[in-house]
């Protein structure tokens, strides 16, 4: 078989051997370099979108930091707010002493709070002016008003003065704490831009 080869080969001129040799050392040589070129730009590629993936995550991981210390420093803040209005709304302990709450010692050293120099004292039954502690409906007044509707969930939850107090301050305390987030959001993303 080899001998057919030989013999087929010598009857084509030597320039069309030359002539193939060269076209497919340059169709493989295209090849090669084609295939690299595409290999590089997949490379380029697939890198900018691992950058891309990894600059997103880091945003991610920054924004939910941010967001945990804003939800600690507003839990701790509203945390500190509750306790002191809790301690200014602390009904006033009835007074051990025949003196008024309300005035300072004869010394002239007093060590009361704000909160408690500014409440009023309780009426003593000796003062002018006595507030019974049980109020009693007016006389004046129908004790039920027209088109009364009773309301049987509202009857049933007693509800006292440091009770709404309380509710009010935590209500109050909420309300600031989302608008200082609110504030830091917007400053944030004027920063951003």
């Amino acid at each position: 078989m080899t001998v057919w080869l030989l013999r087929w080969l010598s009857a084509l001129p030597l320039r069309w051997i030359i002539s193939s040799l060269v076209a497919a050392g340059l169709f493989w040589a295209g090849y090669r370099l084609g295939q690299q070129g595409v290999q590089q730009a997949w490379d380029a590629e697939r890198l900018q979108q691992q950058t891309a993936v990894l600059a997103q995550s880091l945003q991610v991981a920054q924004v939910q930091t941010q967001q945990e210390q804003i939800n600690q420093r507003i839990s701790t803040e509203h945390d500190t707010r509750k306790n002191q209005l809790q301690h200014l709304w602390r009904p006033q302990k009835p007074p051990t002493s025949p003196t008024s709450p309300v005035s300072a010692p004869p010394g002239g050293n007093d060590q009361r709070t704000d909160a408690e120099r500014l409440r009023k004292p309780a009426s003593s039954s000796d003062g002018p002016s006595t507030v019974s502690v049980h109020a009693e409906p007016a006389t004046s007044v129908d004790a039920a008003a027209s088109h009364a509707v009773s309301d049987p969930a509202s009857a049933q939850i007693p509800m006292s003065c440091e009770q709404l107090a309380s509710d009010a301050a935590q209500a109050t305390l909420m309300v600031l704490s989302f608008q200082r987030w609110y504030v830091e959001q917007a400053q944030a993303l004027e920063q951003g831009r």
